[in-house]
């Protein structure tokens, strides 16, 4: 379900994007609709990167906070004795 709504929300944004630029233009909101689908589509797109990117820093964080915890438990160990 996240890899849904970041999708969504990074196209989502792509449209927003899109009207903006054509505001600022003074061109009406409702012209080049394949406009709006392009950036949706490309913004969509780094959204399902950035997904990815975020899952695998995830995982590298979790391995490194085992990693730690496996010290941190050694440490006090070797302290007791």
């Amino acid at each position: 379900m996240a890899l849904l709504g970041t999708v969504a929300g990074f196209a989502t944004f792509g449209v927003a994007a899109r009207g903006v630029a054509l505001t600022i233009q003074r061109r009406p909101i409702s012209s080049g609709f394949v406009g709006y689908g392009i950036s949706a589509v490309a913004l969509g797109s780094v959204g399902y990167l950035v997904h990815g990117i975020e899952m695998r820093q995830n995982e590298l964080l979790k391995e490194r906070k085992d990693v730690l915890t496996a010290n941190r438990a050694r440490r006090l160990a070797a302290e007791e004795a």
